[in-house]
């Protein structure tokens, strides 16, 4: 990396976010500007984790990926509940959090493809909350997806020990 781009790269995108933050909140209390505060936290959310996960790949920034996949995601999925998009209510908020983690998992598989190993836990993450989510939308029972789960939870340590054994192979 270049100096110019290291310190770029350094640039404390928290402290941009609470500058922010704090504006458009005393813009807001002054009425300069018309929004809610739970909106504008979660527009804010996913300024900042979109922010985080562009620098992670521009500047090749691993550590902060997977937090700020989690940022983006979540203040997406709260967004959608706040305009009624989605369902406002824990039976969906609960495997859309689910689906997060598997996407922040899939977001750190995408920046390096030779961890092949972390398809599992997206895999794992993803399935379930798509799983729940079709009981919630009432395509399933939530008994029968216990009961599959239940039955085959083992497939993931199969797949897991696969995939290590293949990374191993591969270097």
């Amino acid at each position: 990396m270049t100096m110019k781009t290291d310190q770029f790269s350094r640039i404390p995108i928290l402290g941009i976010f609470l500058i922010v933050l704090g504006t458009g909140l005393l813009l807001k209390q002054l009425n300069v500007i018309h929004i809610d505060g739970k909106t504008f936290l979660l527009f804010g959310l996913v300024a900042y984790g979109g922010a985080m996960v562009i620098r992670s790949f521009i500047f090749n920034i691993r550590q902060s990926l997977f937090l700020g996949s989690l940022c983006f995601y979540s203040g997406v999925l709260l967004l959608l509940g706040k305009y009624d998009l989605v369902e406002n209510s824990a039976y969906v908020y609960i495997p859309g959090f689910l689906i997060v983690f598997g996407m922040a998992f899939l977001m750190l598989f995408i920046y390096n493809i030779r961890d092949i190993h972390l398809l599992v836990p997206a895999f794992i993450f993803v399935a379930i909350g798509v799983a729940f989510m079709m009981t919630e939308i009432g395509y399933w029972y939530v008994s029968d997806v216990k009961d599959v789960i239940r039955m085959y939870w083992p497939v993931a340590l199969i797949l897991f020990g696969f995939l290590i054994l293949l990374r191993r192979n591969s270097k």
